[in-house]
């Protein structure tokens, strides 16, 4: 499979947490070094780092993208992509797009199954302003593994129920962003990776223009609105 003039190949490279060297890894974190390599080798082998704008402004409107784009996401929202991220980034004139849960921007307690140190919404400004950075959804609410897991639909929900409570979390995260003053893609990455079938169109009508999931694969990237939704990432 090759690249042509009006399409791209387009590998997306997930991360979360990104912690200093010697400090403990998991299965959602990387050390700054292993980060920092990761950039090196893509840097070297002709890679491009870009924005997701650009990817969607390249299926959109015709715009160029470089013969080897590649997309970094960082899920989530931790406070390392200030610390750790962000000046790698500045050293390797690379970008990326930081995957937002509203619940942990606004300094909730619920709505998020998963507890580190996150960016509120100064922090995400902050991110913002280098340039660099870009953000998408990872929901309001719904970063949940309960008995919803992700934007999964319950087996004794309706199809208006279920709209009904994606739209609120929509709706929701819309509101707490402009409140803050913080533009957001209309992007969304599925929490988990579990993708809603469902969901996928609601977003489309809400005017989302771009899903990510957690599939590993190589997207292959057109002048067609269609290959934006369910993204996968490795």
């Amino acid at each position: 499979a090759t690249a042509t003039q009006d399409s791209r190949l387009l590998p997306i490279i997930m991360y979360h947490d990104v912690v200093p060297d010697g400090e403990q890894l998991d299965e959602y974190t990387v050390s700054a070094t292993q980060l920092e390599e990761d950039l090196a080798a893509l840097a070297r082998e002709g890679w491009q780092t870009v924005r997701l704008s650009e990817v969607i402004d390249f299926v959109q409107n015709g715009a160029t993208l470089p013969e080897k784009p590649v997309l970094l996401v960082f899920d989530d929202g931790y406070d390392s992509v200030l610390t750790q991220v962000l000046p790698l980034l500045e050293k390797y004139d690379a970008r990326a797009v930081v995957s937002v849960i509203g619940a942990r921007a606004q300094g909730l307690a619920d709505g998020c199954d998963t507890s580190r140190q996150y960016m509120d919404w100064d922090a995400l400004s902050q991110a913002l302003a280098s340039g660099r950075i870009e953000l998408q959804s990872h929901s309001a609410q719904l970063h949940v593994f309960r008995a919803r897991k992700g934007l999964q639909q319950l087996p004794d929900e309706t199809e208006e129920a279920y709209a009904k409570m994606l739209l609120a979390d929509m709706n929701q995260m819309d509101a707490w962003s402009e409140d803050a003053g913080v533009t957001m893609i209309k992007s969304f990455a599925y929490p988990y990776g579990f993708v809603e079938p469902l969901a996928d169109s609601l977003m489309r009508k809400q005017g989302y223009e771009a899903t990510m999931t957690s599939e590993p694969h190589i997207n292959r990237i057109e002048r067609n609105p269609d290959c934006l939704y369910r993204l996968g990432r490795f």
